[in-house]
């Protein structure tokens, strides 16, 4: 009788171990997330589609570098259809926590009018909030876009970029001059 249950048990632990391994050998279509940095691997191998659908969940319970890698997604068309206030939704969400690389997709989307009503005054504060982000020469480089928009405004527009960008920083990126 013992005998009969321990082959029982026996089939029944192979056949729950076959069916895991089938899908880890890629037999299957289903994959099997991995300790949190698959959608980062998926984007590594180009497989654009998947890396979107695993940053969403991540991207709606506030991971900030979800956040920006769907804005990323969203503004290139990779993986998803090209939406550009997407991807502005996404980067506002990431840059408002401190995200430089969000800060200055959105400082880029203002400057260009993706997505967003081109405003010189918000790409400003943005360049200056991912500036202020960030350390080193990205940091400079930032500095050099911020002034190379101021270089297009009057005196007034820099003076409303500076008074929000340091209401944008003192708030830690929560008031950033934006409705």
């Amino acid at each position: 009788m013992r005998l009969v249950a321990l082959v029982g048990v026996l089939i029944l632990t192979g056949a729950s171990v076959s069916a895991p391994a089938e899908s880890l050998r890629g037999d299957s279509k289903r994959t099997i997330p991995l300790a949190g940095e698959e959608p980062y691997d998926a984007l590594q191998r180009g497989d654009y589609r998947l890396a979107a659908g695993l940053f969403y969940p991540l991207a709606q319970r506030g991971d900030a570098r979800a956040q920006y890698n769907l804005g990323q997604l969203y503004a290139s068309g990779l993986g998803v259809v090209q939406d550009y206030q997407a991807a502005v939704k996404w980067h506002r969400m990431a840059g408002s926590q401190g995200h430089a690389g969000a800060q200055n997709e959105l400082a880029q989307m203002y400057a260009k009018g993706q997505g967003v009503q081109s405003d010189q005054v918000l790409a400003y504060v943005w360049y200056s909030a991912a500036a202020e982000s960030l350390g080193g020469g990205s940091k400079k480089e930032l500095m050099k876009d911020r002034d190379t928009m101021a270089s297009r405004m009057t005196p007034e527009q820099i003076a409303k970029a500076q008074e929000l960008a340091q209401q944008c920083i003192e708030s830690k990126f929560k008031k950033c001059g934006e409705k």
